[in-house]
């Protein structure tokens, strides 16, 4: 599961691994160095603000490094969706903070040298049962004052999907994440801030001066930003405000740039008519995405990635697989993302999160807004994504009804451990057990057999196995593990504890 821009990447001064200067106390700890954080540290270094940016795993390696790297104001039906559950003057202005975090991202790239490709953004119905929602998104971006257009049938005179309507706007970009994600870096290092990769944060104090604490030691400083994609930190309670879901990206060798779509496309369908699919066209590749739920949740991973496969063979016959793999986001239960202070009380922590999977432009916004707020300047959207809203008091039905779904989550995962295992899995299986009174997981990877914990270590939801992307899955809150444990992503801080593996007397692995 490697992404296209991942494996592409080039990097020509890459960060010494575990090189942090401890005795150094910069203004600001940025924890991520992923588009929000990358982005942040940049506006914090041209106002003159000392900033050290900490990454477990490297500049754009997780959910930066996986995006479709779609940047548009017309985000599928987002903005019906916002209208339902808020007025108007919050529509246009999410659209208007949309459209600054796109100028900045393009002024960027221009001033950078980093290829942009200019595309019109397609927001799509599969089915003619989903063309009074394409109108609809038309009518509410209208309002919100973006120059869409919209028709039923294709958009051109062939399309090889189906594509039974469509709402349009011109003027949006693509780009390679990951090219982007290093520019961003190399000016922050030549401004002179601090960027080291190989570091995990486990947490922060706050009493007195912040104090980050990480795998290498303590770094002493101002102000700390969590740009993790959700809070590594429970103490403003906001994984019980954010729901993870993964979706999947697969990418195909195109023998001729006919069969690259000539815009960038995403299909609103309700998942019982049509599955989402997303497509936009890469140098030498078409990108085919769709399939999400709820981390932890979908009983066969593997399937989704199939699904794609078989799906752009379907209609597109002439390409060639050459990549496959999955990202995570966030969305809030208001709908909207969220950008500041992680408590109520204390502005020492900051963090951004929510982006409901449109974060080239809405993890723009968040990063200036808590730039903004670092610096003691103002960025659009300050108080639309603000994270102190009261966002379980007037969305409580939202609210209620993801805590439920985790809720339920926890009894299915804890009724479903298996008594014992009579022998190892299948290569590329996982299998959640019991050994004596603990719950224990164990995955055969590579050939080798391997068993840990199988409690997230966060809030102790008994961990699913992801079948496509060989790891631990916790179906609560998103925390992911690979097969030995090790965290890759998550509100999770710890690695998952290691146990014995048992011993299958006589039993041969399947």
């Amino acid at each position: 599961m490697t992404s296209l821009w991942l494996e592409s990447r080039t990097e020509t001064e890459p960060a010494p691994l575990h090189s942090v200067d401890f005795s150094a106390s910069p203004d600001v700890v940025i924890v991520g160095a992923g588009l929000t954080g990358l982005v942040c540290g940049l506006e914090c270094a041209r106002a003159g603000v000392s900033v050290t940016l900490l990454d477990a795993f490297g500049v754009a390696e997780l959910t930066t490094g996986l995006t479709t790297a779609k940047a548009s104001c017309l985000q599928g039906k987002k903005l019906t969706e916002i209208s339902k559950t808020h007025d108007m003057d919050t529509v246009r202005e999410y659209a208007a903070v949309n459209q600054s975090a796109l100028a900045w991202l393009r002024e960027f790239c221009a001033e950078s040298g980093v290829d942009v490709q200019t595309r019109a953004a397609y927001s799509i119905a599969q089915d003619a049962s989903t063309l009074p929602a394409v109108e609809q998104e038309a009518e509410v971006a209208r309002a919100a004052g973006l120059a869409v257009e919209s028709a039923r049938g294709a958009p051109f005179d062939f399309a090889p999907f189906p594509i039974a309507g469509f709402v349009s706007l011109n003027e949006q970009a693509q780009f390679d994440p990951v090219s982007v994600a290093l520019a961003l870096a190399e000016e922050i290092r030549a401004r002179g801030g601090q960027i080291y990769e190989g570091i995990r944060v486990l947490g922060v104090s706050t009493s007195g001066s912040a104090v980050v604490h990480t795998t290498g030691g303590d770094i002493t400083t101002d102000r700390v930003v969590l740009a993790t994609g959700t809070p590594i930190l429970d103490r403003g309670g906001f994984f019980a405000k954010l729901e993870p879901e993964r979706s999947y990206l697969t990418a195909y060798a195109v023998p001729s740039e006919a069969l690259q779509p000539e815009g960038m496309y995403i299909s609103i369908d309700e998942p019982d008519i049509a599955p989402t699919r997303s497509l936009r066209s890469a140098p030498g590749h078409l990108l085919v995405g769709g399939n999400g739920h709820v981390v932890g949740r979908s009983s066969n991973t593997r399937a989704n990635v199939r699904d794609l496969i078989t799906w752009t063979g379907h209609y597109f016959p002439e390409v060639a697989p050459t990549h496959q793999w999955s990202a995570q986001d966030y969305s809030s239960v208001d709908g909207l993302p969220v950008a500041g202070a992680l408590t109520p009380t204390n502005s020492t922590v900051l963090f951004a999160s929510g982006y409901a999977k449109w974060g080239m432009t809405n993890g723009v916004a968040a990063a200036r807004i808590l730039a903004a707020r670092l610096t003691g300047r103002s960025a659009p959207g300050e108080d639309l994504f603000d994270s102190q809203r009261s966002m379980a008091v007037r969305h409580f039905p939202s609210f209620a009804a993801l805590n439920a779904k985790v809720g339920l989550n926890v009894g299915k995962s804890w009724a479903k451990i298996a008594r014992s295992l009579p022998q190892p899995p299948a290569e590329g299986d996982g299998e959640v057990h019991h050994d004596g009174l603990r719950p224990v997981a164990t995955s055969t990877v590579d050939g080798q057999t391997r068993t840990v914990s199988a409690v997230c270590p966060h809030l102790k939801g008994v961990l699913c196995w992801n079948s496509a992307e060989r790891s631990w899955d916790c179906p609560l809150h998103g925390s992911r593990f690979a097969p030995d444990g090790t965290l890759l992503e998550g509100p999770a801080t710890q690695d998952l504890a290691q146990s014995s593996t048992p011993n299958w007397k006589g039993a041969v692995n399947r």
